[in-house]
């Protein structure tokens, strides 16, 4: 399989989550330091291939209940690389003007998404962290593509449990949330322990530690209390495959993380 398209600001050598979760899912943009990490976490905790498909899976039905709702322009915020399912194929397959900013902090990422993009003026590639809400929403590809004025889709989609609790994330989602027209929607996964139990989590934690990722497990509540101001929609914060299934879910499938979907509602101006 051909390795990512490499700059020379990148080490090759430094595993990366983006490039992991690509080799969990299959894929073949990774390199020899991300698959050995891969390789150790699936080593103890199997399910982590589970947890990757079914953040997929969120994703894309996340999208096209965006689409539902009239949403025609998406931001991904840690979109990772676009092996399997990008936001753009799902949504350009229902509606073609559909337009897409892709954000992510790793450089193999950015330059594999832009390779992957290049010349469709309807997509825009960011290299940055989600958490620098300002940069992102005034960036020149932000402002080329999407319309401020009008509802935007922001997917953050297991990404969050890759930002620590110093940066304050109910902040930063309430930024997202006060910078965004009403109407304007939120999918967000995040990665939990709850099912794994103290000592696997503490594993799995390390070895990603020991590679230089920070990963943090959150309860139920403590990812629920990250949206601040948004509004879950009615079926709250569920499981990852409990989220609007395709199908009926597996009861005893251990999914470690949960998802939701959230809506930026309209100011109410009380006289």
């Amino acid at each position: 399989m051909t390795p990512p398209h490499s700059t020379p600001e990148v080490d090759i050598a430094r595993p990366a989550l983006a490039r992991i979760y690509d080799f969990v899912l299959g894929g073949g943009h990774h390199f020899a330091a991300d698959r050995e990490v891969a390789r150790k976490i699936l080593d103890i905790i199997p399910g982590y291939q589970n947890f990757a498909l079914e953040n997929r899976s969120f994703l894309r039905r996340a999208a096209l209940h965006m689409l539902d709702t009239g949403i025609d322009q998406f931001l991904d915020l840690g979109s990772g690389l676009l092996s399997f399912g990008p936001i753009h194929e799902i949504v350009h397959g229902v509606n073609p003007e559909c337009r897409v900013v892709y954000v992510d902090n790793d450089p193999v990422v950015t330059a594999n998404v832009e390779l992957r993009t290049s010349g469709d003026p309807r997509i825009g590639v960011i290299q940055s962290d989600l958490c620098a809400v300002h940069g992102i929403l005034e960036h020149p590809a932000t402002r080329r593509v999407l319309d401020p004025y009008q509802p935007l889709g922001v997917f953050a989609v297991a990404v969050l449990h890759c930002v620590p609790d110093s940066n304050n994330l109910v902040r930063v989602l309430s930024e997202y949330h006060a910078r965004l027209t009403a109407g304007s929607m939120l999918a967000a996964s995040h990665a939990s322990g709850e099912r794994l139990g103290p000592d696997l989590t503490t594993a799995g934690r390390r070895i990603l530690a020991e590679a230089g990722i920070t990963a943090v497990s959150r309860t139920r509540e403590e990812f629920a209390a990250l949206l601040g101001p948004w509004c879950p929609d009615s079926d709250g914060v569920v499981a990852l495959n409990w989220w609007r299934p395709d199908g009926v879910p597996n009861a005893l499938s251990n999914v470690m993380g949960y998802a939701v979907m959230a809506t930026r509602a309209a100011e109410l101006n009380v006289q």
